[in-house]
């Protein structure tokens, strides 16, 4: 009894101090999370302007109250100022731009409101030499798809064919670009060339673009790629080799181009699976059960548990890759 009593107090202590069982945070209020706490502006060239954005989002439970604000010569927001509210799972950018009106450094805090943290800015105003040029080998890299948490490299070149030294300042303007080599501030001498590498490290899912900043004058690259969170033949095939769905009327489990973009029996002209589209995929309309397309998946049951099916619809809306 006095054991029982002992398990009662501290269930009683864990929910009052907003925790589950497992001793995760339940955020029952409003929490806010930050996609970066700094946004490093590079070297601008003065006259011109760059820009960086910032989102918050709220993981908590109920509504999200902020302001936005800077007051620092050279920076000023663009969009996303003043008084916001962000409801519970969902987000507000802010859009800070520099603008420097002289040569040398200078540091700013984005202020957000009471409770959410501020963001460092930071950046540099300066003039390129007259000669120097500024020539890249590319103004867009694609990075195609790649997994949370992996890694997908590329890169590009700088050359100055001009007759004075460029000023160079490397930085990505977003977290899930990373310069590996060739980045932060160098001067290239006239006919030199500098390499950067570049790998795409997705921090989430879904399509991610932003750019690398080169220096001033330079034009900035444009960098893309689309992350998943869940593969098929890792998250996948087991459910469905456990499930016994290698010799139901599907017939499928071993490779995804069995399934997306094709015709399902008995429901033509739906498909298994269209990616990006739950409504339209009857796979994902029979484990969930919806009566759509017939009786749920596996047969004689209710469909699938709500962890498993919850792959089927991130992996759909990741765009179904047979990864």
């Amino acid at each position: 009894m006095q054991l029982d009593k002992c398990i009662w107090a501290l269930a009683a202590a864990l929910l009052a101090a907003g925790c589950s069982d497992l001793g995760e945070p339940l955020h029952l209020s409003a929490h806010a999370e930050l996609s970066t706490s700094t946004l490093d502006f590079g070297t601008v060239a003065v006259s011109a302007s760059a820009t960086r954005s910032v989102v918050v989002s709220n993981s908590g439970g109920s509504d999200l109250h902020g302001s936005a604000s800077v007051a620092c010569g050279g920076f000023a927001l663009q969009s996303g100022g003043g008084a916001f509210t962000v409801p519970p799972r969902g987000e507000h950018t802010v859009v800070v731009v520099y603008a420097p009106s002289d040569t040398g450094s200078a540091t700013c805090e984005l202020q957000l409101g009471t409770g959410i943290p501020e963001v460092a800015l930071t950046g540099a105003g300066a003039l390129q030499a007259s000669g120097s040029r500024c020539v890249l080998s590319d103004t867009t890299l694609d990075f195609g798809t790649g997994a949370v948490g992996g890694s997908r490299p590329s890169g590009f070149s700088i050359a100055n064919p001009g007759t004075a030294p460029l000023l160079l300042n490397v930085v990505p303007t977003c977290g899930d670009f990373v310069v590996v080599s060739g980045g932060g501030p160098s001067t290239l001498d006239p006919g030199g060339t500098h390499t950067v590498n570049v790998q795409f490290m997705p921090s989430a899912s879904g399509a991610i673009s932003c750019s690398i900043a080169i220096g001033p004058g330079c034009p900035e690259v444009r960098v893309h790629g689309f992350a998943t969170s869940v593969s098929f033949a890792s998250d996948l095939e087991p459910i469905m080799l456990s499930q016994g769905c290698v010799n139901c009327h599907f017939d499928f489990a071993r490779s995804a181009s069995q399934i997306v973009n094709v015709r399902s029996v008995g429901y033509a002209p739906a498909v298994r699976v269209k990616p990006f589209d739950l409504l339209n995929s009857v796979l994902y309309q029979k484990v969930t059960n919806t009566g759509r397309y017939g009786e749920a998946m596996p047969q004689g049951a209710t469909g699938l548990p709500a962890a498993q099916a919850e792959k089927f619809r991130r992996w759909i809306l990741e765009g179904a890759h047979d990864n």
